[in-house]
């Protein structure tokens, strides 16, 4: 009985099942009519736009996995801080973004592998040329953290492909469902057939299940007509009446479908169509076609048998709704003699009457010729064949046998076919769903069940069976291409349920093609000499734990004694790259082993003697003090904790150790021990003279601390504090400066804060939003360094020093305003003849110098401000941030946080007057810090910072206001400047 595999069945959706159909055939699928993408262009563009960025998400983390688990050493460089304050966090993620950064960016938006090893090359080089003594120490630490980032990422990479086949699936699913509700609507208003081939007209049908999601799969039988009469010739007394055997398989399919496969399920909802074919008309592919033509938008499953003589055939058509190419129709169980198998029951029970009734009754004394006459009826007739024809067989001689048939063998042959299409239908909705919906296959789990019913001949289940295996396993194959991540699984679902049949080859192949599926989306081949397992086995991640369950049930059922293990994957591994020298990696490796099982003592031995390779001598130790907690005679943990401590100079501990080793009886740790013994005599004497020395380097420092305070000022602390793009606070760090006191008199003081000398890039870049051209060009500016009032002079300094207070905004800690650039040179001028040192207004360059305090964004305090940070008009926010307070005045100086120097307010508050002439540009500025005071316009003059009336953008560190000398109002203040040297140009 020939058995054909489904070679087409599977696929991810429409367009690969049309492909595959189409081959399968021969024929091309046919043009979806014009007016489809009228009716539903909306939806069905929407789905095709998510199919494709899904397609191309899927194919862009397949190559790019590739190129980065190649050169992630380049790829995962972190971004090296100046202070070399240590590994970045997030070393093992940058670059890739979450699945959602990955719809937003389009497919070209690769990752620049190459910038990023420039611009860690040119930090590697400004690490050596200043002789960094931490930088060997610290690429370790880097190369640690990429093997690491390898391992990691490559769990994220199969997460995320197997997320987002999974949705593509999905996509694929809702295009099939709007074309099936197209071809539905435009079916219904088709006039009916004349020779339509079932008795429900179409419209039945396509109106049976309109909207639900997912569409049952329907069942049309077609059972065959085989007459019985041929076998009354053996026994013309027989009144024996044969029933339709249409009823009988249609019964056993609707238990079957009911128990299983029921219509109300929500997964796998199935729907028996019987007694509905109309054998009069047409049948075979016309009448496949025919109903096709009309129910194409519906899962149809079509099952026609035949009768040839003494043999029945089984075929099958089967479309899954929606599709427009010709539907699978094929022949897959042939030849199937019905004869033979009634033929075979009629043997099985005359064989069992003669063990279950004929031997009991010859014990209770009957006689053969009674029994025969009263209680065989067939049965002695068939037994009697049975024996003559064993006997002449047995003699070489064959001859034709005629069984007598009764009602008893036409239930089981109907129970069989029964059987035969129970598994026919389950194979193809199981396939249906795994298409189109990810569901594992049901079939499996029941085919033990159904194995019963081919009692009478093994082969024919085996046969069956293996059409079965098969036939998943090509389904499985044709899904791999777009949903490669969860063939694996699905295969050992199907493997561990076949061990429950009695043939394990089955469940054996279906496991093995389970271990090949997940070696191809690992991209691993089976190299020569080793076996599939053994390659899983050494490759496996955390992430395979469900997959590993599974597959060692398998094994378990197959009676094999070998298993899977995350912890031996890892371990061997480990293994294996500390032979090869690859000490990091192995690290890694060994790390996983001890997280998933801390109670492994060897674990820790191999990870500490690989830092100890890698000269990690502090984790070498952590390492094997956890093995001599677990295995307190582990002589050689002692041994080699001794030597790592003996590294980190602690050579008391390594004596200790040491001697703990020589107790265990390790001799060679007597040497090592009288080593060490040795060295920290020496490294006594060292230490002694080490304390001497820096003792006499501490009080250096704390001369040199004393004259810089004299120099500098008295150090103060404060916070300075860094907003995203949104104004959110991100980080907050302690900032120190030194200051200089100047008493102005009446308990009234002037705070002078240290400015560093430097260089910076003044003015704004083209890219700055809301820049000004006045603005340009950037140019490079040194500055010597110099003093900064702390503040904007407040009135209570100008009213000490000037006598009166012209403010609008009364407050004697809220800065003067109503100022112009004369009264604020003039109140340098007093200021210097009362304290006798030279104070000025600042140059515009030292005034962004600053205000800047080592930044490069807008303003100091990152991309943005708000009215939190910053006293302006909060209704007109700069960038992202959202808007805030409007305050209408001044407010107290130092009321918000300062910059890096530890000046307050130089965002805001009010404008403040610069020492410089007005100019339209920088073309020819000053590069030295001092102020412009040629060319350009000598009537107006130059001022800095913003003010609370003013939008956020006029506070940034770049803008630049024009005003005349002599111009005052409530808006414009001034800071003051002093340098212990003079400078040129002051006032």
């Amino acid at each position: 009985m020939p058995l054909h595999s489904l070679p087409l069945v599977a696929t991810a959706g429409a367009a690969v099942w049309n492909g595959v159909v189409n081959a399968f055939n021969g024929t091309s699928g046919r043009t979806m009519p014009q007016n489809l993408e009228g009716q539903r262009l909306t939806p069905q563009k929407e789905l095709q736009e998510k199919q494709i960025v899904a397609q191309l998400q899927n194919e862009y983390i397949c190559t790019t996995s590739q190129i980065k688990l190649q050169q992630n050493n380049q790829q995962f460089q972190p971004d090296l801080e100046p202070n070399n304050q240590g590994l970045q966090k997030n070393l093992e993620i940058q670059g890739f973004a979450h699945q959602k950064q990955l719809r937003e960016k389009p497919i070209s938006a690769k990752f620049d592998l190459e910038i990023y090893r420039q611009e860690f090359q040119t930090k590697i080089v400004k690490y050596q040329c200043q002789e960094n003594p931490e930088l060997q120490e610290f690429i370790k630490a880097v190369d640690m953290q990429i093997a690491k980032s390898n391992q990691e990422f490559q769990a994220w990479l199969f997460q995320q492909q197997k997320q987002l086949q999974i949705e593509l699936a999905q996509y694929n699913r809702e295009t099939q469902y709007l074309n099936a509700v197209y071809q539905r609507e435009t079916t219904l208003e088709i006039k009916e057939l004349d020779n339509w081939p079932i008795k429900n007209y179409s419209w039945q049908i396509l109106q049976s299940h309109q909207g639900r999601d997912p569409i049952p799969v329907q069942i049309i039988l077609a059972p065959p007509e085989i007459d019985f009469d041929r076998f009354e010739h053996l026994n013309k007394t027989s009144t024996c009446k044969f029933p339709k055997i249409e009823k009988r398989i249609s019964q056993h399919l609707q238990n079957f479908l009911e128990k299983h496969y029921p219509l109300e399920n929500q997964q796998r909802p199935t729907e028996l169509i019987d007694h509905t074919w109309d054998s009069n008309r047409f049948a075979g592919g016309s009448a496949v076609k025919t109903i096709f033509s009309r129910l194409k938008s519906e899962p149809i499953l079509l099952i026609q048998s035949e009768v040839d003589g003494d043999l029945i055939n089984i075929k099958v058509a089967y479309w899954s709704g929606g599709q427009e190419i010709s539907p699978f129709y094929k022949t897959i169980i042939s030849q199937l003699n019905y004869p033979e198998i009634l033929d075979e029951f009629a043997i099985q029970r005359a064989l069992n009457w003669e063990t279950n009734v004929k031997q009991k009754l010859l014990e209770k004394g009957k006689t053969e010729k009674e029994i025969n006459e009263k209680f065989a009826g067939d049965n002695g007739l068939n037994l009697s064949i049975y024996r003559e024809y064993k006997e002449l067989q047995g003699e070489g001689i064959e001859i034709e046998t005629a069984y007598k048939n009764n009602s008893e063998d036409f239930s089981k042959f109907s129970a069989l076919l029964g059987a035969y299409h129970n598994i026919i239908v389950a194979l193809f909705a199981d396939i249906h769903y795994l298409i189109y919906t990810n569901l594992s296959p049901k079939l499996p789990e029941l085919l033990a069940e159904l194995e019963t019913e081919f009692s009478i001949e093994q082969r024919l289940a085996d046969d069956l069976f293996q059409m079965v295996l098969e036939s998943y396993i090509g389904s499985l194959r044709a899904i791999t291409k777009d949903r490669s991540e969860l063939v694996p699984e699905f295969a050992a679902d199907i493997a561990l349920s076949f061990t429950r049949l009695s043939n394990p080859n089955l469940a054996e192949k279906m496991l093995d093609f389970s271990l090949e599926s997940w070696l191809n989306c690992r991209y691993l081949s089976v190299e020569n000499g080793k076996e599939k397992f053994d390659i899983v086995a050494e490759n496996l991640l955390p992430l395979d734990q469900e997959f590993m369950t599974k597959v060692n049930r398998c094994l378990v059922g197959l009676g094999h004694r070998k298993n899977l293990s995350v912890i031996n994957s890892y371990y061997s591994r480990g293994i294996e790259k500390f032979n090869l020298e690859k000490y990091q990696e192995a690290s890694i490796d060994f790390g996983y082993v001890v997280d998933l099982n801390p109670g492994f003592s060897d674990g820790y031995y191999q990870r500490g003697l690989n830092y100890i390779q890698l000269e990690n001598y502090g984790d070498a130790v952590g390492d094997f003090t956890q093995v001599v907690r677990l295995d307190a005679s582990h002589a050689q943990a002692y041994n080699y904790r001794g030597y790592a401590y003996s590294k980190l100079g602690e050579y008391e501990q390594a004596v200790d150790d040491y001697n703990q080793a020589i107790n265990l009886g390790l001799t060679e740790a007597v040497k090592n021990r009288d080593i060490v013994l040795g060295v920290w005599k020496k490294f006594q004497h060292q230490t002694e003279e080490k304390i001497k020395g820096e003792e006499t380097k501490r009080l250096e420092r704390e001369a040199e601390v004393k004259r810089q305070q004299k120099s500098e000022g008295e150090v103060f602390i404060f916070e300075i504090v860094t907003v995203n793009n949104t104004g959110k606070i991100i980080s907050s760090n302690e900032g120190s400066a030194g200051q200089k006191i100047e008493d102005l008199g009446s308990g009234i003081k002037l705070e002078m804060v240290y400015i560093p000398g430097g260089s910076f890039l003044m003015g704004s870049p083209e890219n700055e939003p809301e820049r000004e051209s006045y603005e340009s060009p950037q140019h490079q500016v040194n500055i010597q360094p110099f003093f900064m009032s702390k503040y904007t002079i407040t009135q209570d300094q100008y009213q000490a020093i000037m006598g009166n207070n012209p403010s609008y905004f009364k407050g004697g800690s809220r800065p003067v305003e109503k100022v112009s650039w004369h009264h604020a040179t003039k109140f340098c001028q007093r200021l210097s003849s009362k304290t006798g040192k030279i104070y000025r207004l600042p140059s515009e360059s030292q005034w962004e110098y600053a205000c800047r305090a080592g930044t490069t964004t807008p303003f100091y305090f990152g991309e943005t401000v708000t009215p939190e940070l910053v006293n302006y008009n909060g209704k007109y926010p700069y960038g992202d941030a959202p808007k805030g307070k409007y305050r209408e005045g001044t407010t107290n100086v130092g009321t918000f946080r300062p910059n890096a120097f530890g000046l307050y307010d130089m965002h805001g508050n009010v404008w403040e007057w610069c020492l410089d002439f007005w100019h339209d540009d920088y073309n020819g500025a000053p590069t030295d810090g001092s102020a412009w005071e040629s060319g350009g316009n000598s009537n107006g003059r130059v001022l800095r910072g913003g003010s609370w009336y003013l939008n956020s953008r006029y506070c940034r560190s770049a803008r630049r206001l024009y005003t005349y000398a002599d111009y005052l109002n409530y808006i414009r203040g001034f800071r003051i400047v002093w340098s212990p040297s003079s400078i040129s140009g002051c006032c």
